[in-house]
């Protein structure tokens, strides 16, 4: 008698268990239902149907919106739940180096506004030897990129053989020292009308000063790995031409020679040489 009573009750939990995982998944099931009809009906609200009131773009001069827009996926019938918006932005990144950097506010469910900010050119890049312009210009980050408009009175960096740094990358070396070195003429040596940075020659940089078109020859320590910790080497050197080439010592000075840092000087600070048909001052 006893026995049959505990069978009975082992019966009886094992059926409350069968019971209790049956119910466990008809929740579960239940819920998972419920999630995926919650979900379709998330994403039937976040799908694009009139573009030009759910997708803003703020574009530049030489990306236009419908680039941006085309990149993204964004038009009639794209749902935004479904588009991986950061992916897209670092592959249009790297595809179109003229895109400094890309802002995505999304507006749920079904807005979304895209702001293009597009470098900005502070130099041509060309070809020693060579009067062809080949479209390549460099922000002052050094990227290189494409752009023709507005760009005629930039200064220019030459660089020594074709097809010099090619778009998409970074200027590094003497052409990164040439960039530095024109943005400084420009913001503190504003005298010296700096026109042009020709980098063909291994030791120094060949500087057109554009008031009177005389070269200056200029290399300062660190010039060939340029970087922040070297940048007062160069404005010495900028400094030491400037005062030397506005003091006009000698119109007829052609060339300038501010290529011997302080530290191969004797009398320790930078020392500027001028170069006439005749002599050297």
């Amino acid at each position: 008698m006893k026995e049959n009573k505990i069978k009975s009750g082992s019966g009886v939990r094992r059926a409350l268990i069968a019971l209790g995982i049956a119910a466990l998944v008809a929740a579960i099931i239940g819920l998972a239902v419920a999630y995926s009809r919650l979900h379709d009906i998330w994403l039937e609200q976040c799908v694009v149907t009139d573009v030009a009131s759910q997708v803003s773009i703020t574009d530049g001069k030489m990306v236009r919106a419908d680039v941006i827009a085309y990149e993204f996926g964004l038009k009639n019938g794209a749902n935004l739940a479904l588009i991986d918006f950061d992916g897209k932005r670092r592959e249009i990144l790297r595809k179109i180096p003229n895109i400094r950097e890309i802002s995505i506010a999304r507006h749920l469910p079904d807005k979304v506004e895209i702001t293009v900010e597009e470098r900005v050119p502070v130099v041509r890049l060309g070809i020693k030897g060579r009067k062809a312009d080949t479209g390549r210009v460099a922000d002052t980050e050094g990227v290189v990129f494409i752009s023709s408009s507005g760009t005629q009175m930039l200064p220019t960096i030459r660089e020594a053989a074709a097809p010099g740094t090619p778009k998409g990358s970074r200027l590094s070396g003497h052409a990164l020292a040439a960039l530095r070195l024109l943005e400084a003429c420009r913001e503190r040596f504003r005298e010296l009308a700096a026109i042009e940075a020709d980098i063909s020659k291994p030791d120094y940089i060949s500087v057109v000063l554009g008031n009177d078109y005389s070269v200056a020859h200029v290399y300062w320590e660190g010039m060939d790995d340029p970087s922040e910790s070297t940048m007062p080497n160069m404005m010495a050197q900028l400094e030491s031409l400037s005062k030397t080439y506005t003091s006009r010592v000698d119109d007829s000075i052609r060339t300038w020679n501010a290529t011997l840092p302080p530290s191969e000087t004797r009398s320790g600070k930078s020392e500027i040489y001028g170069n006439t048909k005749r002599n050297t001052l």
